[in-house]
């Protein structure tokens, strides 16, 4: 338990579970991780600036 109260204290750990509910947030039609990642990674993907969805997925965790 402590050390989920520490994860939550440190602001890079906040920053990553404010983005990763944001991310939910903005594609209420994903019903699980793997799908959000495909929808993510297809809306932010472009030539010059590829996102992959198994990097989705690790901003997620």
């Amino acid at each position: 338990m402590q050390k989920s109260f520490q994860n939550l204290r440190d602001p890079q750990e906040r920053e990553r579970k404010w983005f990763a509910s944001l991310l939910w947030r903005s594609f209420p039609e994903a019903t699980s991780e793997a799908e959000l990642a495909d929808l993510v990674a297809e809306a932010l993907n472009t030539a010059q600036r590829p996102v992959n969805p198994r990097t989705v997925r690790n901003w997620l965790r």
